[in-house]
């Protein structure tokens, strides 16, 4: 999963020769397939062909550690090349420049990515990047750096080199497109499919089957992350680990069940997963191969540390945990469980360190978030939305949490922690592109649109009930509209807009519309629609819908317009109106979301195979699943999509009904 079988920060993510993704909306792609080697910059005129700069054409022989070699700005593009010395597995190499009002910001960098060893003996790399700014523009490189993450160290070469544009005109950045389909309300097939005894069903038994996987040496209280890898029939990629997110996220769905159960044997069944899961933790927390501390992204199953080359750390991890645990003991209290109990098994890390991890875990959040580390998908360090979004919630959450635990002292650090954070999430706030940034900093392994579902993930698992960046934040809802239409024209099966039913199909959903991971390696043009991130897009419109409902109201900015000009064409809303519950145009709005929620479940349907099993993702091309095969996340976001349905629709026994499922005759857990 996110490029793990291959190269952490995307080894070869893409070749000076790979056709980019330019926009959002459109797709359009460049037409700069290559750099013009040896010459030499000269005139300013938009019209003429690219012009490259030419600094060097061998690597360095001084005792220089890297060498900016060629670059250009053609067309709204910027492309260089450099030369870096092979000194450790990590590495992290960054173009520096203004931009067209002259100024160096977090946004005026651009990462570039490996694209060939040099020489036979490989001591040196040809990095590259093309990768187009014009929406920020550029007039001046500044420097290239080059951080090798292994040995600690960061080299620099200083530049100041004006940077004067060629080829065309750079293009303009578009507004989301007309819709290709107006779905209104819910469909009968979906609410079928997600039935007891459907596809939900088939959800629950395979999650539960990688929760305490039947494989050789594994411990108590973990999650495989999929059915691939040594033990099992596929053996590519290898996902035979216990990923600190996946279980976090894969458990909080068990504490949702624990919440909804009433039969005795179903709530205990969750609690003993649950207690075990609290366990196991604690363990991964006390291992002396720790890295980066807490931030450590994954397990064997045995639950020891994963010791090899890896993105690290991804402080996401133990924010995510926290919350989930935290979650199950207001349950477990509510529920007429002990208060001594939560503190031993799951809260107070001082007086219980091998068995509670919670209040340890919550207060590494407090003292490092403001730390780069990796994103979700463990490709790029940076600053995350989805990590700030989560952090903050597991620190909301921690402060009332821990002072119902008696812990005042570890309730003001928390709270302090979450209005410190609070106050930087604006910043990733971008109103050129009108979107939510997936991460405040440098064009990372060619992510140029700056367009990433972990922007609705991060809201999804991170929104702490408080208004900050809620379902129907005007930010959020311009950010959907654009993420999910930037996949239009990314994969041909978008085209496929109808099912053998005639009924709307929604936009196929990937990581971001630059990916190259196809499940086992890394190819041009080989990102693949996911089960998981179409379904995440489903169950964002169910909740807006829910969200606006309790509100009682949608009010409509030049902000959040975009956003129903295409779910919701048909209520035609106007800036600066107030719609109020029940009224016409509310209810033409609502019936929008409603109909999209639908319609992107209903592409996850369409392409899942008959038995009912989830990989973890679908081929652009044909539809074929791909990837590690029973992805545990996959079947976690089914659940959650469908939960979030049945609360829009009012149905308070659906999870209630699928959680007391367990005691059945050969029914998990």
């Amino acid at each position: 999963m996110r490029g793990r079988t291959a190269f952490l920060l995307l080894a070869a993510f893409l070749s000076l020769f790979t056709v980019m993704y330019l926009s959002s909306a459109i797709n359009m792609r460049s037409l700069i397939t290559s750099l013009t080697y040896g010459f030499v910059l000269a005139g300013t005129a938009f019209g003429q062909a690219c012009q490259t700069t030419t600094l060097t054409s061998s690597v360095p022989t001084d005792s220089s550690e890297l060498a900016l070699a060629t670059y250009s700005y053609c067309g709204g593009t910027l492309n260089a090349t450099a030369y870096i010395a092979n000194v450790n597995y990590n590495k992290q190499v960054n173009l520096y420049y203004t931009n067209a009002q002259g100024q160096s910001t977090p946004l005026s960098v651009v990462g570039l990515g490996y694209t060939s060893s040099i020489g036979d003996d490989g001591t040196w790399e040809l990095w590259g990047t093309t990768t187009p700014i014009y929406v920020d523009g550029i007039t001046e490189l500044l420097n290239l750096t080059y951080r090798a993450i292994d040995i600690g160290q960061t080299y620099v070469e200083s530049l100041n080199l004006r940077v004067n544009a060629t080829g065309t005109p750079p293009p303009t950045l578009p507004s989301p497109p007309a819709p290709y389909a107006t779905p209104r309300g819910f469909g009968n097939d979906i609410t079928t499919w997600l039935s007891i005894n459907a596809e939900t069903t088939t959800a629950f038994e395979r999650m539960f089957l990688n929760i305490n996987p039947a494989v050789p040496g594994a411990v108590k209280g973990v999650v495989v992350a999929a059915r691939s890898g040594p033990t099992y029939t596929q053996t590519n990629p290898d996902y035979e680990y216990n990923w600190v997110r996946d279980a976090s996220l894969t458990m909080d769905v068990v504490q949702m069940l624990y919440s909804a159960a009433t039969k005795t044997k179903a709530k205990t069944a969750y609690q003993d997963i649950l207690f075990e899961y609290a366990n196991a933790r604690a363990t991964e927390q006390n291992d002396p191969g720790l890295q980066t501390g807490l931030g450590e992204p994954k397990m064997y199953l045995n639950n020891t540390i994963f010791t090899g080359p890896w993105g690290r750390p991804q402080n996401d991890g133990p924010a995510t945990s926290a919350v989930t645990l935290m979650e199950f003991s207001n349950a477990y209290l509510a529920n007429g469980g002990s208060i001594d109990t939560v503190k031993q098994k799951i809260y107070d890390s001082r007086t219980y360190p091998a068995n509670a991890p919670v209040q340890k875990d919550l207060l590494f959040v407090a003292s490092n978030w403001t730390s780069s580390s990796f994103d979700l998908w463990e490709e790029e360090a940076s600053d995350h939305f989805y990590t700030r979004m989560v952090q903050r919630r597991a620190l909301v959450m921690g402060a009332a949490f821990a002072t119902k635990m008696g812990d005042s002292s570890t309730s003001a650090t928390l709270s302090a922690a979450a209005t410190a954070l609070s106050a930087t999430l604006s910043q990733f706030w971008d109103v050129n592109r009108a979107i939510i940034l997936y991460e405040y900093g440098p064009v990372l392994a060619g992510k140029s649109s700056y367009l990433d579902i972990a922007v609705i993930l991060g809201v999804i698992h991170g929104y702490a009930g408080d208004g900050v960046y809620s379902y129907t934040n005007d930010e959020v809802l311009s950010t959907a509209v654009r993420i999910a239409t930037a996949f239009i024209n990314v994969y041909p099966i978008a085209n496929t807009t109808k099912d053998s039913g005639g009924l709307t199909l929604g936009i196929p959903i990937g990581r971001y519309p630059e990916d190259i991971y196809n499940g086992q390696g890394t190819q041009v043009n080989g990102g693949n629609p996911w089960y998981l991130c179409t379904a995440a897009m489903a169950q964002f419109l169910y909740s807006a819908s829910t969200e606006f409902g309790n509100a009682g109201r949608i009010s409509v900015t030049n902000t959040s317009k975009p956003f129903f000009d295409y779910f919701a064409p048909a209520a035609k809303v106007q800036v600066g109106q107030t719609y109020s519950y029940g009224s016409q145009k509310y209810n033409q709005a609502v019936n929008g979301l409603n109909g999209w929620g639908d319609a992107f479940m209903r592409t996850v349907k369409h392409y899942t195979p008959a038995d009912g099993h989830l990989s973890e993702e679908f081929n652009r091309n044909t539809g074929v699943p791909e990837g590690a095969g029973d992805l545990t996340w996959s079947y976690a976001s089914i659940l959650t999509a469908a939960f979030a349905r049945a609360q829009l629709r009012g149905q308070k026994a659906y999870v209630k009904n699928l959680a007391n499922m367990c005691v059945s005759a050969n029914t998990a857990p």
